[in-house]
């Protein structure tokens, strides 16, 4: 599949305008996870929080994420 420029840049954009309307906390989790590949571990303890807060945020997240995109008019099923 080929993606263009212009999608991509729209997609970008609406995938920065959402990491930024999340609450403090969970953009650190988030951004920690999915940009730098930190560990739940990692971010567990970083954040001084349990493992499975940080997997329940993270779930969320994603959860709201793919209701933000499919609102904005991105699909993808597998």
């Amino acid at each position: 599949m080929v993606i263009c420029g212009s999608y991509l840049n729209r997609f970008q954009g609406a995938l920065n305008k959402f990491v930024w309307s999340l609450s403090d906390k969970a953009q650190n989790v988030f951004v920690r996870r999915y940009w730098y590949g930190d560990s739940v571990g990692e971010i567990a303890r970083e954040l001084r929080m349990r493992e499975n807060a940080v997997s329940v945020r993270l779930n969320r997240t994603r959860n709201s994420l793919k209701a933000y995109l499919k609102k904005e008019g991105y699909q993808y099923e597998v």
